[in-house]
């Protein structure tokens, strides 16, 4: 033990090195140096702190000609968001000018640097950098400290961990169901790469007029489906403006990248998008953000930006990946009930969980890659309303709630049915205990989430009627190769009833103009339905294949809609509007029925007239005939046959020796123009898309 200093005078009482960083009472002042906390914890390096002097930057010359900007620029780290002055206005003509295209001036260095120099921990920084395990295990309160913003939470692992395995040895049974535990917060300086290089660009923010507006976009229209962000505890840190609790900076450019999806047109919503993602990318990638929840929540949040057509290491896949990794080491995963962490903090991180857990199964769904999250490995208790407490009053908590139930399903099923080593036998009973459990929790679903077309959909449960469906399409649809023209059994009933069922959706969805609320995985719902919906197209059958190709008009027009929104849904567009060749193999069947073909030709097929296969609820005044016309549209082998029409599962002809044959020659003429001119449109223009040669894009 080094030897005993006098102690210091009243008047100059201070704490020694290793309290002040761990912000305890230190008594050095009374009894001298070392003090009683050094002294219990044997610790030989107490010393007294020296507070830093702070060196104010430059400023530029009287004579320099002013800069002016739109935007505001903050001079500390503190101070994250600005304010216009009072009265400006900006419409949405020139929201991009105003946030994105004015050209940021040059900022010496240390105006950026002076921004990690206001930080409190950052002094004397270098001795927690080399001693922050031995500090972390020295606590006196560790199992008594909240993990509040002024801590950092430190996850053990499981017993294999030798941190693990250090704490419990040390705590015993007192922390034999806790694996979170307070820290101190590590400086930016020795987690930020090379600030001062970072460009003033990712400072700056529109002014607040512009910043409120897709602020309330994003609350009113995302966040209660999509809840990543708690909208009580954010908004009263952005409107109390406290510069010792400023939202992040990080977290406010990828939420305006949000609004700015679905509160713009075209070009102003790619540009504004396009600023705001390089803005928090140049933040995320310096690591500026010290908060690892928040890293979090602002990935999640990225993936609502289309960055170019890669798919790896880019957009939804990439940012989901980065959320997963940084979550599972931060140790989202596990059960956090028993820990310090404060109640907003594991509400949030119970519903920020599940929610990454939907993203990642929907697009491990979308490509067929392996999920990045296993629940094998996660004890997170469900979701429970009270998890929602923070999110606003607009929250969607059965939404999430139900959503997350379908995607274990579907993460179950992917995992099992789709395995490399899995027999045919396997794979016929995952899918059949699939279908046992989609129907339990369709069954379940409360009345507000059920199908209800027409003016009664709502949005939220229209997306998980989206995902329930998609899912269905790809468990039952045949994995023959090429694939059947009369596909038969109940697998291709439950396809096409499903597809019809997404076009149905997306037809009300663009009626709406409530496509620009989904999410990135909404364009594999409507590539999934199209693909079987050419497969309808391509029947023998000419009325099915008629009704089918209204279908498919529609959900063609409604994938051109959500490629107003997402610029990679253009590559799926392209596949279907360009894979058009001459078939060489396809021979028309010749008409005998001239009665039923009449029926089903007289009525339009023009792609701009959204035609559905399920009943939609419409207003008192609509009239029954054009009721009458849309439920005609719904006909599969089994209706075709009840109602005396040809099905597709049986041989026309036959069926048509039996049936009357005086009908007139202008009418039978009018139907073998009609069925031959369809014949040629499917002759000259229609080719099954060779999936595995033309199949190489990304959306």
């Amino acid at each position: 033990m080094s030897e005993v200093t006098p102690p210091l005078s009243a008047s100059k009482r201070q704490a020694c090195v290793p309290c002040h960083v761990r912000k305890v009472k230190c008594d050095a002042t009374e009894i001298g140096f070392p003090c009683s906390n050094c002294q219990s914890a044997s610790r030989e390096d107490c010393r007294l702190h020296l507070k830093r002097k702070r060196t104010s930057a430059k400023l530029p010359g009287r004579g320099a000609e002013p800069v002016r900007l739109p935007v505001a620029v903050p001079t500390s780290s503190t101070r994250t968001t600005t304010t216009s002055p009072q009265g400006s206005a900006c419409s949405p003509r020139t929201t991009a000018t105003t946030a994105s295209t004015t050209t940021p001036r040059p900022v010496p260095k240390v105006e950026v640097a002076n921004l990690l120099n206001v930080d409190e921990a950052s002094v004397d920084s270098d001795y927690l950098f080399q001693r922050h395990l031995a500090e972390f295990m020295d606590q006196p309160h560790l199992t008594e400290r909240p993990i509040d913003r002024h801590a950092r939470t430190m996850y053990v692992g499981t017993d294999v961990s030798n941190l693990s395995f250090l704490v419990r040895q040390q705590f015993g049974e007192k922390v034999e169901n806790v694996s979170h535990f307070p820290t101190d917060r590590i400086a930016r300086r020795h987690t930020c790469h090379d600030p001062d290089r970072l460009p003033l660009e990712a400072f700056q923010l529109p002014e607040k007029g512009i910043v409120d507006r897709l602020l309330r976009a994003y609350f009113t229209h995302i966040n209660p489906g999509f809840p990543v962000v708690d909208e009580t505890i954010f908004m009263k840190q952005y409107e109390s403006k406290d510069p010792d609790n400023p939202p992040s900076l990080l977290l406010l450019h990828a939420i305006l990248l949000v609004g700015a999806h679905v509160c713009f047109d075209q070009p102003n919503r790619e540009h504004l998008k396009a600023t705001f993602f390089r803005r928090a990318k140049s933040l995320f990638d310096a690591r500026f953000e010290r908060n690892r929840d928040t890293i979090v929540q602002a990935a999640l949040l990225l993936t609502w930006h289309a960055d170019g057509p890669e798919d790896v290491v880019a957009n939804a896949w990439y940012w989901l990946g980065i959320a997963a990794r940084t979550a599972t080491g931060m140790g989202m995963h596990r059960d956090a009930e028993n820990s310090t962490l404060v109640p907003h903090v594991k509400r949030m991180w119970r519903r920020v969980w599940w929610l990454l857990f939907q993203c990642d199964t929907l697009v491990s769904l979308q490509y067929g890659r392996p999920p990045a999250i296993n629940l094998a490995d996660s004890d997170v208790q469900r979701l429970k309303p009270s998890d929602f407490e923070d999110c606003g009053p607009n929250a969607r908590v059965q939404y999430v709630m139900h959503a997350s139930e379908l995607c274990i399903i579907i993460s179950e099923a992917l995992r099992q049915r789709f395995r490399l080593r899995a027999t045919a036998e396997d794979r016929q009973d995952m899918l059949r205990r699939t279908d046992e459990d989609l129907a339990t929790w369709a069954l379940r679903l409360p009345t507000s989430l059920q199908l209800h077309l027409g003016p009664r959909l709502d949005l939220w449960a229209a997306n998980l009627q989206l995902i329930y469906n998609t899912a269905l399409i790809l468990l039952h649809r045949t994995r023959s190769h090429p694939p059947s023209l009369r596909a038969q059994g109940e697998d291709s009933d439950i396809c096409k009833t499903a597809a019809g069922v997404v076009q149905d959706l997306f037809q009300c969805l663009c009626e709406r103009h409530e496509t620009k609320y989904l999410w990135t995985s909404s364009i594999n719902c409507l590539f999934t339905a199209l693909i079987e919906l050419s497969a309808e197209v391509r029947l023998l059958n000419p009325v099915l294949a008629i009704s089918a190709l209204r279908r498919y008009d529609s959900a063609l027009f409604s994938l051109r809609e959500l490629a107003r929104f997402w610029p990679n849904a253009q590559t799926v567009l392209h596949f279907f509007e360009n894979s058009v060749k001459l078939q060489e193999k396809s021979e028309p069947v010749p008409i005998n029925n001239a009665e039923v073909v009449t029926e089903a030709l007289s009525k339009p097929s023009n792609p701009n007239v959204r035609r559905g296969s399920v009943e939609v609820e419409g207003d008192e005044t609509s009239d029954d005939a054009q009721a009458q016309e849309e439920a005609s549209l719904d006909m599969d082998a089994g209706t075709s046959a009840r109602s005396g029409l040809p099905n597709a599962n049986s041989n026309w002809e036959d069926q048509n020796e039996s049936r009357t044959t005086d009908q007139g020659v202008d009418k039978r003429n009018y139907a073998q123009e009609e069925f031959e001119s369809w014949s040629d449109w499917r002759h000259a223009y229609w080719q099954q898309p060779e999936f595995e040669s033309e199949f190489l894009f990304t959306f």
